[in-house]
């Protein structure tokens, strides 16, 4: 019997609806929706995927267990909860609440149960040390919000844009966006931004690399790596000069406008174009394009500026030309998503004040950094399980992540891992991570199990919403558990307080998923059974939503200058003149077949890329000598990995550019991947707050290996 099914995918932030041919309750195909409102039939190579991941040979279809020998065995799922139930126990019974650590991955975000259940974890646990990519690659973004505030009015939209600026993010690849990072509507991204172009809606792009997005830019800026603070505070300096900022939106809103240009004063655009090797006309270009011709649009940024040297301030300044230009909903304006699956929550024109949650709370043992949105810094995870003494980690689960390819210093994270008395990983294959892991638990797949995109619908333009059910049952003879479930079933055997919505954890048998799901969407906008009636998926129309007026004891102003953003901005100033270092500089970049770490044993996407390249201007190609395809080393001060060289002519000169989080090579005995971590030093260029390393901009040698 064949059928086709609907649902969407869940393996990276595009949510894409699918249409799933079943036959004999086997999936078979997976195909974009074309009737859904707001994908319209897009899906990549990864989602079609999703066949592989239910069926591939090197699917867990049960958890285990490393055995006496140091190999992985097959365990029994109740009796592997028990045993790490048990000695959890023990571990927070000698060493305390702390000792136990959580990270969450990336795969963690994208169902609505996971990384709530998570946390709820941590918290009935006491424990602060929750861990999570985003402060691998974009804690500046949080930093930023944390020292500016945040108008509560909302950001402008991308879909009522008419001008966008991006910097170091190729959202048509990654499909990333939304108003937490980039604010690109990054569903269907081709089709929206062409979609935005036909509308006139002008397009700023800043990356080393011509990229597939910058490759529609109406202004590409090309700057040398590791350059963004220096060029946007070159921007930003122009908009203050030539007062193309909102002054009345300012005036009401805004301190610290005169600091700020005090501050940015040595950034005129001839020294910000020197120091990033960009025309200075072009700098002035774009802060004219952005702040005076047009008049609702954002800028916002990737991973390139968030992961490179001086990323706090860098992104700080993506952040000022937002609030300088005011682009923000103003009172009386129509709220594009209030939400559906989320309680409603009314938006005013007003200003909550930074909250620098780093400043109180637990702290890291090496550095002393503070937690920012709930979560300890993960570049100091490794230090945290390495360092001797009260408050070190002695155990920890990881959900939906890959912590040995991704955290900072690939050779100091795996040597942590490997130190910990229990490392648990809940994980569908055996990846890097699961290779150093005491258990390995074998979670349910997206299509195996009822879900719904509640907990990330602010990332949609429009307010969309649908339920999923499975639309394929789990293996036959498997013993698989919803990720979620791992944490409830651990929390009810070691009697901890754990709750979700209005579920609290007991003695009792865990909830079904279906219940959870209901739990926490309670008190939605939308009730839920609305959206399940929409299998398909919908927009749902539930009255407009306006920006109300400024509540009148809501004072507090967005805040450009304080100190220790005028101190980073002296010290990028200090740089303006300096001479750049010679050689070549490593870049990280995304691909259209991999998200991090994950599918990397994908088998079309491994038959699209079998390597991971070092990709180089062909004029350094030259320079080098080198032959496409051979293999090369490439070395930083910390460490290297190997790499198979490519030429690309849409990169600058002096610049090597490598996928993150993945590699064919190693020198490990447990033959962990080589990944661009392996090049990061921890302990050296960081930032004062989050700790955040220099992870791209790094500089590098390329050595021929032939």
């Amino acid at each position: 019997m064949t059928e086709i099914k609907k649902t969407y995918c869940r393996i990276c932030p595009g949510f894409c609806a699918v249409d799933v041919t079943i036959e004999d309750g086997r999936a078979v195909d997976v195909r974009g929706d074309r009737n859904d409102p707001v994908t319209r039939g897009y899906t990549c190579i990864k989602g079609v995927q999703n066949t592989d991941l239910l069926y591939g040979q090197g699917r867990f279809r049960q958890s285990m267990r490393r055995d006496a020998s140091g190999a992985l065995a097959p365990v029994e799922l109740d009796d592997a909860l028990d045993q790490i139930a048990a000695r959890l126990k023990a571990i927070v019974d000698q060493h305390g609440p702390r000792a136990v650590g959580i990270f969450l991955g990336t795969q963690a975000w994208f169902s609505a149960v996971n990384a709530p259940a998570a946390t709820a974890f941590a918290a009935a646990l006491d424990t602060p040390c929750l861990f999570g990519t985003m402060t691998i690659d974009q804690s500046a973004k949080w930093v930023a919000s944390e020292r500016i505030g945040v108008f509560n009015g909302g950001p402008q939209r991308f879909d009522q844009a008419d001008v966008w600026m991006l910097i170091g993010t190729n959202p048509l690849v990654s499909v990333m966006g939304g108003p937490s990072t980039s604010g690109f509507g990054h569903t269907n991204p081709t089709k929206t931004l062409r979609d935005a172009r036909v509308r006139g809606m002008k397009l700023i792009v800043i990356d080393p690399r011509r990229t597939e997005t910058a490759l529609q830019a109406d202004l590409f800026l090309q700057p040398r790596p590791g350059e963004d603070a220096a060029l946007l505070a070159g921007i930003v300096h122009v908009v203050l000069r030539e007062k193309w900022y909102d002054q009345a939106f300012c005036d009401r809103h805004v301190d610290g406008i005169a600091q700020l240009r005090a501050a940015l004063a040595p950034f005129t655009p001839e020294a910000a174009a020197r120091r990033a090797d960009v025309n200075a006309d072009d700098i002035v270009a774009a802060a004219r394009i952005f702040a005076q011709q047009g008049r609702r649009g954002m800028a916002g940024s990737g991973t390139g500026p968030n992961m490179g040297p001086h990323s706090n301030i860098a992104e700080h300044l993506v952040q000022c030309l937002n609030v300088l230009c005011g682009r923000y909903l103003r009172e009386g304006d129509e709220v594009p998503n209030p939400g559906v699956l989320q309680p409603f929550v009314a938006r005013h024109a007003d200003v909550s004040p930074p909250k620098r949650s780093w400043l109180t709370g637990p702290r890291s043992r090496r550095l002393g950094l503070g937690r920012i949105f709930g979560q300890m810094m993960s570049a100091e995870l490794a230090d945290e399980i390495l360092l001797e003494g009260s408050g070190q980690i002695k155990a920890l689960i990881c959900l939906g992540g890959n912590p040995a390819v991704a955290l900072p210093d690939q050779a100091k994270a795996i040597a942590a891992l490997g130190a910990l008395e229990l490392l648990v990983t809940i994980d569908p294959r055996l990846s890097a991570t699961a290779k150093l892991a005491d258990y390995v638990i074998a979670p349910t797949l997206a299509f195996e199990r009822h879900d719904h995109t509640g907990f990330l619908e602010a990332m949609f333009q429009q307010p969309y919403a649908r339920y999923a059910t499975p639309v394929v049952a789990a293996p036959a003879g498997s013993q698989l558990i919803d990720d979620w479930k791992f944490f409830w079933e651990i929390a009810r055997r070691m009697g901890g307080p754990m709750q979700l919505g209005n579920l609290v954890c007991s003695a009792a048998p865990a909830p079904s998923t279906e219940e959870v799901l209901a739990a926490i969407a309670l008190g939605s906008r939308v009730p839920l059974d609305e959206v399940r009636a929409q299998p398909a998926g919908a927009i749902f129309d539930a009255g407009k939503i306006f920006v109300q007026p400024p509540r009148p004891e809501w004072t507090d102003k967005l805040e450009l200058a304080a100190a220790d953003v005028l101190d980073e901005i002296a010290a990028v100033a200090a740089t303006l003149e300096q001479a750049s270092a010679p050689g070549l500089l490593l870049t990280v970049r995304r691909v259209r077949e991999f998200v991090n770490s994950g599918l990397t044993d994908a088998a079309k996407s491994r038959a699209r890329i079998p390597d991971n390249p070092a990709f180089l201007h062909p004029d350094d190609f030259a320079q080098l000598g080198l032959t496409d395809g051979e293999k090369v080393a490439v070395v930083s001060a910390t460490g290297r990995v190997t790499a198979i060289a490519r030429c690309d002519p849409t990169l600058r000169r002096g610049m090597v550019s490598v996928t993150h989080c993945w590699g064919a090579g190693s020198d490990d005995e447990h033959q962990i991947p080589e990944s661009t971590s392996r090049l990061v030093a921890s302990d050296t260029g960081y930032q004062s707050i989050n700790g955040m390393p220099i992870m791209t901009a790094i500089p590098v040698e390329v050595l021929r290996l032939g």
